[in-house]
């Protein structure tokens, strides 16, 4: 099967004004997965996003890298994120842009905690080491109220439980998507762990599924830098210290 990159937007030309890619799925079940122009702000500037129409029930929306650089990035993530216990990520491998996903569910400890995402702001959570960036979209897996504890913790990556015991209450319990709009070198934080040889840091790739018939190849513009931080004897790492699997960068799709 040949691959194509999905940079053509596949509603452009129609005057029907969609608020997400689930409200795109419910009134066009055939829809394909590909970039859509959509209006979660009905008063404000319309959006190209990547819709993934199929994987786990499909209706996610993929938010763009340049997504953070809006003042409402924020009110359009509220009018996205309905689904607050199922958030889908892609992995891209940087050898040949082939994708896996993973959806990223609350850890059984934690079975009625929502997730938190955030633009530019990490408020009740713990901040990424890679803040200095300034804009990024924020993952919170564990509020920093409920996280502070010696405890299993963790997420579930495609069903299987990816859980660490936090050693000394260190609240960390996020990923965190950063466009590096200007190229900056990530943090240095823990280079020296030996995260990245088990654990957390790769446990959760293990789980994701390559994607061997998409639809479309998501194009680079939906990709972040991603870093990990849990615990308390969890994790630290960032996709730029990734060797294991292939993959080197992210993509977060909500509904």
């Amino acid at each position: 099967m040949q691959w194509t990159t999905a940079h053509a937007c596949c509603n452009c030309d129609s005057d029907k004004v969609y608020r997400s890619c689930q409200e795109i799925q419910d009134f066009k079940p055939g829809a394909v997965s590909g970039v859509y122009k959509i209006h979660p702000l009905p008063s404000a500037e319309p959006i190209e996003v990547y819709c993934e129409m199929a994987i786990k029930g499909g209706g996610f929306t993929f938010l763009p890298r340049k997504l953070t650089r809006r003042s409402d990035a924020q009110q359009i993530i509220v009018a996205l994120f309905k689904d607050k216990k199922n958030v889908l990520l892609k992995l891209q491998k940087k050898a040949d842009r082939s994708e896996s996903y993973t959806l990223i569910q609350p850890h059984p400890n934690f079975a009625n905690t929502d997730f938190g995402v955030l633009a530019n702001s990490y408020s009740g959570y713990t901040n990424p080491k890679n803040d200095f960036m300034k804009d990024y979209i924020f993952l919170g897996i564990i509020p920093k109220s409920a996280a502070q504890n010696k405890n299993y913790q963790g997420f579930r990556s495609n069903g299987e439980t990816v859980q660490f015991t936090n050693c000394d209450k260190n609240p960390n319990s996020l990923f965190a998507f950063m466009p590096n709009h200007n190229l900056q070198q990530p943090s240095n934080y823990l280079s020296s762990s030996s995260y990245e040889d088990s654990g957390v840091a790769i446990d959760w790739r293990s789980k994701a599924i390559s994607i061997t018939h998409p639809d479309r190849i998501m194009p680079n513009k939906f990709f972040f830098l991603t870093e990990l931080h849990f615990g308390g004897c969890g994790c630290y790492t960032s996709s730029n210290r990734w060797k294991k699997y292939g993959f080197h960068a992210t993509a977060i799709g909500l509904r």
